[in-house]
């Protein structure tokens, strides 16, 4: 059994709290009270942010002291009063931090958010990986970006210490499918609002058994393949720029014809934390399971204790389940294990890491789509254990079904802390926990929406959402981008963000290679009881909303913004979206197509909202 040390919490009123910034600096109206800090919980107390900010929270005031006199919009580009009125306009390259401007990277770096100036991009292990020369090794390995700045952003890109041309590899996407142009990347920069596609590395000649190629469209950074291969050290990519951007990976890039493709929302180094609980999808057939960390700081100690052991490589020592294990991480570098379930291992490091796990091949099969699929990677970056909420949605997907009925969607919960004890709207769901403990992992399955929630903020848990496989023959809707018969979509596994890490503005991209692409969103009741509406920059208000259980606390939209290729609105035809509310909600982007699918978050807060601290004490 693993205890909780609580350690003094920072209260939430100190955490700076943001949304992203729209595509002009501009563009605020000064309506910070509209674009404010992320809501509360709808007034279900016990979970989400944990009381701290109240319901649907309000202006970020004085670094959020409700006492000051100014503070930032919702953008940090902005200083305004205590009723949201814009007393001063941050320059192109400064944003507000405390109801002051500073330097736009101080500030983004402040908030705590998903926004920032500097990332690490791991490459991850891919199908076959570790089998020893195959001809999967090395697929396009790509990162969007998104410029939510009012300037261009200057990126610089490096592995190894060694410098590399952005230019040369780093391009402005532009229509969909086929049709899809890449125009380079100018020197001056990513225009504001604008998203480019990183191709950062290949091996030449790399290709799927069935002949198509998973090289990246067009020459990448390194002409090599930068996974580990088994257990082992590489380095990471550092994506970096002097103006704050929102970022994802996804490899391979190339859409359905990638077959195997797996995505994640990238967390800034300055969100990183030292204090993690790993949780990965559930071993498959055929698969393999791996953990890897990135080093934040030279000369990091780590310490984890896995459940089950870990093999080793080279320069990385076998895991032992039940055992404490100890290694150093210079900044950039790349330690990985594989070939065993990381799922429950606790880590503590002696300053900030990165935390990703995933596998080579996952397969899932549910009441709606009992055969499976064809199989898929999976990876996700993980949130330290203080960003991890004490309430979840359990928001389904845009159904692949033919008959339109509603998609049984598999779900993956781990406990944190002993003692935990889940409340559920509506009733639970067959399978699902009213109890968990520290490591502990369930499974269960639903076709309906709900909310689960702890006791209270001090008993964090995680929820993972899979997608299952879509076979041909199962009546599988169309969007495929031009196969005749259509198995929409396939195996995936993507983290699930608590509403009290939800805000109410995300700039994010959609992968244009990809038939159809839709977003789960989920809104939060507001202080007055009423749900607020949510924008779409190609669509307008989104309609649609299903309530989710009785408590009337949550409501879930199901919304395609192209599928097959044809978008719900012909500005839909881009990879560049922007959705926004005067009310705290979520979004998580969706991209099918034929035995293809990945996702990921577009975007949330990663802020310390519980004071939990889980040791690696060996079971």
């Amino acid at each position: 059994m693993r205890t909780a040390a609580i350690t003094g919490l920072v209260t939430l009123l100190s955490l700076p709290i943001f949304a992203f910034a729209c595509s002009g600096a501009a563009e605020d109206d000064g309506a910070a009270s509209s674009f404010g800090e992320p809501g509360g919980t709808g007034g279900t107390g016990g979970g989400g942010i944990g009381g701290g900010l109240g319901e649907g929270g309000g202006l970020n005031i004085g670094g959020n002291d409700p006492g000051g006199p100014t503070g930032c919009s919702s953008d940090l580009q902005h200083v305004v009063d205590e009723n949201g009125n814009v007393v001063e306009t941050c320059p192109a390259d400064q944003g507000c931090s405390e109801g002051e401007c500073i330097s736009a990277c101080e500030a983004a770096a402040a908030s705590k958010g998903s926004i920032g100036c500097d990332y690490y991009a791991p490459t991850v292990p891919f199908y076959r990986n570790g089998a020893g020369g195959t001809i999967f090794d090395g697929p396009c390995h790509a990162v969007f970006v998104a410029n939510t700045w009012g300037r261009a952003a200057k990126l610089t890109v490096q592995r190894n210490g060694q410098a590399l041309d952005v230019t040369s590899f780093g391009y402005i996407p532009s229509g969909s499918g086929a049709s899809t142009t890449y125009a380079p990347l100018p020197a001056e920069g990513l225009p504001p609002g604008e998203v480019a596609v990183l191709f950062l590395s290949h091996r030449p000649g790399v290709q799927h058994s069935s002949g198509t190629t998973l090289e990246c469209p067009r020459p990448p950074a390194v002409l090599l393949d930068t996974a580990v291969h088994g257990s082992g050290r590489s380095t990471a990519f550092q994506v970096a720029s002097d103006t704050p951007l929102t970022a994802y990976d996804i490899l391979p890039y190339g859409g359905a014809l990638s077959y195997l493709p797996s995505a994640a929302h990238l967390f800034p180094r300055s969100t990183w934390g030292d204090n993690y609980y790993a949780v990965a999808p559930h071993a498959s057939t055929g698969g393999v399971l791996w953990m890897l960390f990135v080093g934040n700081e030279d000369g990091t100690t780590v310490e984890f204790s896995p459940t089950s052991t870990l093999p080793g490589g080279p320069d990385v020592p076998t895991a032992q389940g039940g055992q404490a294990v100890q290694f150093t991480l210079n900044a950039g570098e790349v330690v990985q294990w594989a070939g065993g379930d990381p799922s429950g291992a606790v880590i503590q490091a002696s300053s900030p890491i990165g935390l990703w796990t995933g596998t080579t091949y996952l397969s899932v099969a549910t009441a709606t789509s009992p055969g499976a699929g064809g199989r898929d990677s999976a990876h996700q970056q993980l949130a330290p254990i203080s960003a991890m909420g004490s309430e979840y949605v359990g928001a389904g997907v845009v159904t692949r079904l033919a008959s339109m009925a509603p998609e049984s969607v598999p779900y993956r919960l781990l406990g944190v802390v002993e003692g935990t004890t889940l409340s559920w709207d509506p009733e639970p769901p067959a399978g699902a926990p009213t109890t968990l403990g520290g490591g502990q992992i369930v499974e269960f399955e639903t076709t309906q929406l709900f909310s689960v929630r702890a006791q209270d903020e001090e008993h964090p848990f995680v929820l993972t959402q899979y997608l299952a496989g879509m076979q041909v023959g199962v009546g599988s809707r169309p969007g495929c981008g031009g196969q005749s018969a259509c198995a929409l979509g396939d195996e995936e596994w993507v983290l699930q963000l608590p509403p009290g890490q939800f805000l109410r503005r995300y700039v994010f991209f959609t992968d244009p290679t990809y038939g159809t692409t839709n977003l789960v969103i989920t809104r939060v009741r507001g202080a007055d009881g009423a749900f607020s509406d949510v924008t779409l920059s190609c669509l307008g208000t989104v309609t649609g909303w299903q309530a989710v259980g009785t408590a009337g606390d949550y409501e879930v939209a199901h919304v395609d913004l192209t599928r097959g290729f044809v978008g719900a609105a012909p500005e839909c035809e881009t990879s560049r979206h922007e959705a926004s509310s005067e009310g705290a909600f979520g979004v998580t982007v969706w991209g099918t197509d034929h035995n293809a699918s990945y996702a990921y978050p577009a975007g949330g807060n990663v802020g310390a909202i519980n004071s939990v601290v889980i040791p690696p004490t060996p079971q």
